[in-house]
């Protein structure tokens, strides 16, 4: 699709490049440059694109359902190169204009140099790895791969500008600010949560102002939310995603939404159900919910637009007669279970769409509140919405419905769970639903590198980090424990063949019954992936120790000499160390408020004696041998051959590009406007490096002390901090690269896999046995091949099945419905596709 503007992309580029290249102003040369990376980047990109047009046919649900992970990267280059041809046509128009914004257009050109360059990345391990190892039509064929490396692979890949000024470039137009706008809430939310050991107060101002900045500077939020994804902790997302349940939020849907006869909490007993096999001949025994935690009550929300007779939740005051306000019995019911990763959300942050959907199907709707990861991991969600289907379907009076037709509806982690519980209810042979509509759903919980996994890396509703934390939370244990519990000796509970087929004793799944994945590949040492072989609770976020003391090889240098951190003192001190605010170096990969920093570091430097003082030793002589070699030392060749270390000097290069031109003598053929811009340029730079001085000249009057005393722990963390950001330089972008907390976390975990989790492993004579289905899914999805792979294996089996795909929506629209044009319209297509499952007419 972007063949026919490509030419014309092309020539504006280097058209762009030559008019840059007799700009000797600093923005100019940078312009300059950014255009030639941005013309490489972009015919690598486009080369490879078209590799996988020509394959990405053969892997489609059918021909008028096209659609898989190969088309969306594909799509993904078209959008960029739309992206970067309307950059493009502005700079050209603009470029000789007094009022030409240089600046603003030097970080747009980097930063879609640097989004291609990270496209090109994920392309040539799609176009060399990927396509060769998947089989025509297998899209998660496991061949040769590990969960391991899916990991490794999209941790290589530089996430920054996806989160930046590039930021959701793919999705529709309607829905880019509002995703920009949600990553500015958490970076902001970040500042918040760990703000600690400052009052109310110094936290508020400090999030006002740190927040303030995150509006206008893409590169800051850009550091800030690859950081948070990278090492946050999944109670950092539960507690930002369950902003969405508080009082302010859930009141909004009531406001703005359709007006609903009927929103009534039903507790449902955890007890013991007894319900009757489909074939009448035997009672099946479902035992309470035990997993985990204590048994306790099922909160679900009934929701209708219409008032049914015998339906509980009668408006007070209203007529008690029959016939008078109350609709008959409905012949419908729709169960749903929400999203969130297992981990967060509920009935009330969904009530977005879900109110659109009672209005609109007229038919009542049971929302299930399932206990959440990682207090209540899996199986006791699965086991609490069996308990709920199975008392529904001896309680349909009081729900206001006959029961003729049961939908099982549910999104995301809603999705795998009814898809899990259909499969217990065929196993147990309980009477199963009579359709099912699942929206982006995951059908298969091992880290299997595929097309569509890749996509998480620029996912800004599910961050890559994000998904891996919340699966680790619901169904992630230590691999020693699932190795004790798969001995072939542990016959203490049954196995899940065995309770499938007991029609009086059945009971769920328990996690000692779970295979294990493949997952079990990432518990690697020290040689295979180059990492310290230590406990992933090392680097994640809230723990005692900050992550600027972890020990750690490339980001933490706590163990040079004195004389370096006078060296680096020294440095610090110079304006022409310093990068300017818009630029994209990572500076820390601490997660801490910047207003508590200080305040964190002294707490930390005291307990940061955990080592053996041998390892101390060693680790501190490895530390200064790649120091020295890397930033001080060079070497050269003597008359024996043996190579000498001599002393670094800088080069001519270096030493010009740290030069600041104030004023430039006009070339013979230079225009007023060229000059004018020249010298624009030269003062705004100048008044930046002033400003830049004399604010750190402040800060070190403010912190350093009047008269010699010996530093304090805080001041010996702080120049540690200086010296790492001065070894890391200008390239500390890669720093995250080299060291990644997600490896650490699933370094020793593993994923329980079983067929209630991983859907797509159930036996075939199950899934044969699957009432009609209709699977929505988005292009962009993490989940996508998933989804097309379900599709086609039910298909197969002869099940009847729907798989519609919408384009650029982004995971989770259905929350996103009452804020987006496009998303409602996607909201009013699930519409129809339950309508149908119900059997009622096409239009609501």
């Amino acid at each position: 699709p972007s063949q026919p503007i490509l030419p014309t992309v092309l020539h504006m580029i280097e058209d762009n490049t030559l008019h840059f290249k007799n700009d000797d102003s600093e923005y100019g040369q940078r312009l300059h440059s950014g255009f030639l990376v941005l013309k490489e980047n972009m015919d690598k990109v486009t080369t490879l694109s078209e590799a996988l047009r020509k394959e990405a046919h053969l892997y489609d649900f059918d021909e008028n359902t096209p659609g898989n992970g190969f088309r969306s990267f594909n799509n993904i280059v078209h959008q960029a190169v739309v992206s970067v041809f309307t950059l493009c046509k502005h700079v050209c128009t603009g470029r000789d204009s007094l009022l030409f914004r240089k600046g603003h257009y030097v970080r747009e050109v980097e930063a879609w140099g640097q989004t291609l360059a990270s496209l090109v990345v994920l392309l040539e391990y799609i176009d060399y790895v990927l396509l060769p190892r998947c089989e025509e039509g297998n899209l998660l064929s496991g061949t040769g791969s590990s969960p391991n490396e899916l990991m490794s692979m999209l941790n290589s890949v530089p996430q920054y500008s996806f989160y930046g000024r590039c930021c959701a470039f793919h999705y529709v137009p309607s829905l880019r600010k509002i995703l920009k706008y949600l990553n500015i809430c958490l970076s902001a939310f970040s500042e918040v949560y760990y703000a600690d050991g400052s009052s109310f107060m110094q936290r508020t101002k400090n999030t006002v102002m740190l927040g303030s900045r995150y509006v206008v500077d893409a590169e800051l939020r850009s550091r800030r939310i690859v950081d948070v994804v990278q090492y946050s902790s999944v109670e950092f997302i539960k507690t930002f995603w369950s902003v969405a349940d508080t009082d302010i939020m859930t009141q909004v849907p009531g406001i703005v939404g359709p007006s609903l006869a009927v929103q009534q909490v039903v507790v449902v007993p955890c007890e013991e159900q007894q319900i009757m096999k489909v074939d009448g001949t035997a009672t099946v025994v479902i035992p309470p919910p035990h997993s985990h935690i204590k048994a306790c009550p099922i909160t679900c929300h009934l929701l209708s637009s219409k008032m049914h007779e015998g339906m509980v939740g009668r408006k007070p005051g209203e007529k008690e007669a029959k016939g008078v306000g109350v609709a008959p019995p409905s012949d419908c019911l729709l169960i749903h279970c929400h999203g969130g990763g297992f981990v967060t959300q509920s009935t009330k942050a969904q009530e977005v769409f879900l109110r659109e959907w009672a209005a609109s199907i007229g038919v009542p709707i049971l929302s299930i509140d399932y206990s959440l990861a990682p207090e209540a991991p899996y199986p006791r969600p699965l086991e609490e919405v069996l308990t709920v289907y199975c008392w529904v379907l001896s309680n349909l009076k009081i729900l206001g419905c006959t029961g003729k037709k049961i939908v099982l509806t549910g999104d995301s982690a809603g999705g795998n769970l009814i898809t899990g519980l259909t499969i217990k209810c065929l196993e147990l042979g309980l009477r199963p639903p009579d359709g099912l509509f699942l929206a982006y759903t995951p059908f298969m919980f091992e880290l299997v590198p595929s097309p569509a996994r890749l996509l998480a890396v620029m996912d800004p509703m599910l961050p890559l980090g994000f998904a891996l934390r919340c699966l680790k939370a619901y169904a992630g244990v230590p691999s020693q424990q699932v190795s004790r519990a798969t001995t072939p000796g542990d016959s203490s509970q049954p196995a899940p063949s065995q309770v499938a087929s007991s029609p009086t004793t059945p009971s769920m799944a328990t996690p000692s019954q779970a295979m294990p994945s493949t997952a079990s590949n990432m518990s690697t040492t020290s040689e295979s992936n180059g990492l310290p072989n230590e406990t992933p609770a090392a680097r994640t976020v809230g723990q005692s120790k900050a992550i600027s003391d972890t020990q750690s090889d490339t980001e933490s240098f706590v163990e040079v000499s004195e004389s370096d951190v006078k060296d680096a003192e020294l440095m610090v001190k110079s304006p022409s160390f310093h990068s300017e605010p818009g630029s994209d170096t990572l500076t820390t990969v601490s997660l801490t408020s910047e207003a508590s920093k200080l305040e964190e570091s002294t707490r930390n430097s005291n307990g940061s004696g955990d080592q053996k003082p041998e390892e101390k030793e060693e680790r501190s002589r490895r530390y200064v041998t790649e120091f020295l070699e890397k930033y001080v030392l060079d070497s050269r060749t003597d008359k024996q051959g043996r190579k000498v270390p001599i002393l670094r000097t800088g080069s001519e290069e270096s030493e010009q590009e740290d030069e600041t031109v104030l004023y430039e003598a006009p070339g013979v053929g230079a225009g007023i406007t060229a000059r004018l811009g020249r010298a624009r340029d030269a003062v705004v730079s100048g008044i930046s490096a002033g400003l830049t001085s004399f604010g750190l000249r402040r800060k070190e009057s403010v912190s350093s002390p009047t008269s010699p005393v010996k530093p304090g722990p805080a001041e010996e963390n702080s120049k540690r901090q200086s010296v790492s950001q001065i070894l890391l330089g200008k390239n500390n972008i890669s720093r995250r690269n080299s060291r990644c907390s997600l490896m650490e976390e699933f370094t020793g975990v593993e994923l329980l896999n079983d067929h209630y989790l991983s859907p797509l492993t159930a036996p075939k004579e199950i899934l044969a046995k699957f009432p009609p289905c209709v699977i929505l899914t988005v292009e962009y999805d993490f989940c996508l091949d998933d989804g097309v792979t379900m599709a086609k294996t039910l298909k197969s089996l002869g099940v009847p099945v729907t798989l519609d795909i919408l384009h650029q929506l982004p995971h989770g629209f259905l929350s996103l419905s009452m804020v987006s044009q496009d998303a409602h319209m996607g909201c009013k297509r699930s519409v129809r596709h339950i309508r149908q499952l119900l059997g009622l007419d096409d239009t609501p």
